[in-house]
C-alpha cells in the first residue's frame, strides 16, 4: 500500500481535486476544517523531526541559506518586478512564493534523498519564517486588492503551522504513539490533503462552472509559476550532491498550498481564493513530471 501511494501520490490528489467539483458545497466553517487538517498533518509530520544537535549542525547551514533566498529574498524581487505589470498577479503569485514548504515535502523527499532531515530543517525554518513573513508582508503589499487584519492573521498562522510542533513535544517520548505516526505518515498525509483538495474545491465549484476561461488562465499562469519554483529549487545550489539538490527542488515547489487556499478564503477576496485554489491543480499536476525527472536523474547518478 505504500509503494502504491509513492507511486500515484500525485494521481490520488488530482482525482480527490476533480472529485472536489461535484460533491456537495461545504458550508463557511470549510476554511477552518482545512486548517485543521493542517495542523494534524504538521503534528505527525513533527515526530520524523531529529531534534539531536548534530544532525541540525550538519544541515542547518544549508536549509538556512536556502530559506531566506527561497522564502524571503526572491519572492519581494519577483513582486517588485512584476506589480508594474499586473497588481493582482504580482499579489497572487507573491502569496503562493512566501507560503511555507509543505509538510508532503519531506515524504516526496524520502523517494529521492538519502535521509529527510534537509527537508524536516527546511519544512520547519520555513515555516517559522512564515508565521512572520505572511502577517507582515501580505497587508503591506496587498494595496487595493485586500485590507487584512495583521494580528489576527498572525495568529491564525501561528496556531496552524508552529502551535503543532509545541503540542507534540509532550507525546514525542510516547514510543507507540511516535511509531504509529511515523510509519503511518503517508497515509495521514494522503488523507487530509485530499480532504483538503475537495473541500476548498467543493467551495468555490461555482466560480470554476462559472468563468472557466478565467479558471484556465489561473492554472496555465500557476503551471508555468511551479515550474519556476522547481527549477529555482534545483539550480539555487547547483555544486550540491544529487540528494540535496533534490531536497531543494521538492522543498521549494511543493509549497503548503493548503495554507494558503485557507488564508486566502478567510481573509483575501474571492478572486484570489478561486486563484489559489486552481493553483491547487497545477501543485498537484506539476509534480508528477518534476517526480519523473528526478527519478530519471537518480538512475543516471
Amino acid at each position: 500500500m505504500r509503494g502504491f501511494i509513492n507511486d500515484y501520490f500525485s494521481y490520488i490528489l488530482l482525482i480527490a481535486g476533480i472529485a472536489g467539483l461535484f460533491i456537495p458545497e461545504p458550508g463557511d466553517a470549510a476554511s477552518y476544517v482545512i486548517l485543521v487538517l493542517l495542523f494534524i498533518i504538521i503534528f505527525s509530520s513533527c515526530f520524523q523531526l531529529e531534534l539531536k544537535k548534530e544532525v541540525f549542525r550538519k544541515e542547518s547551514k544549508n536549509a538556512v541559506i536556502f530559506t531566506i533566498f527561497r522564502y524571503i529574498l526572491i519572492p519581494l524581487l519577483f513582486f517588485f518586478l512584476l506589480r508594474n505589470i499586473s497588481e493582482f498577479y504580482a499579489f497572487a503569485l507573491f502569496f503562493l512564493f512566501i507560503l511555507p514548504s509543505a509538510v508532503a515535502a519531506p515524504p516526496v523527499t524520502i523517494m529521492f534523498a538519502r535521509n529527510i532531515n534537509l527537508a524536516l530543517i527546511i519544512l520547519a525554518s520555513s515555516s517559522i519564517v512564515a508565521t512572520f513573513t505572511i502577517p507582515l508582508f501580505i497587508p503591506w503589499l496587498s494595496g487595493d486588492v485586500a485590507t487584512i487584519n495583521q494580528f489576527s492573521l498572525f495568529q491564525t498562522v501561528f496556531i496552524t503551522i508552529i502551535m503543532p510542533f509545541f503540542v507534540h513535544l509532550p507525546f514525542r517520548r510516547n514510543q507507540k504513539m511516535k511509531s504509529w505516526l511515523t510509519n503511518n505518515l503517508q497515509y495521514i498525509t494522503v488523507t487530509c490533503i485530499s480532504l483538503i483538495l475537495m473541500i476548498a474545491i467543493s467551495k468555490n465549484k461555482e466560480t470554476v462552472f462559472q468563468q472557466p476561461e478565467l479558471v484556465l488562465i489561473f492554472i496555465m499562469l500557476s503551471l508555468v509559476f511551479y515550474a519556476g519554483l522547481y527549477a529555482l529549487g534545483w539550480y539555487m545550489m547547483p555544486s550540491r550532491q544529487f540528494h540535496e539538490k533534490a531536497t531543494f527542488t521538492i522543498s521549494s515547489g511543493l509549497n503548503n498550498i493548503g495554507l494558503g487556499i485557507s488564508l486566502a478564503i478567510i481573509y483575501l477576496p474571492a478572486l484570489v481564493a478561486v486563484f489559489c485554489i486552481m493553483a491547487q491543480f497545477a501543485w498537484i499536476i506539476s509534480l508528477i513530471p518534476v517526480r519523473y525527472i528526478l527519478r530519471k536523474i537518480k538512475e543516471r547518478s
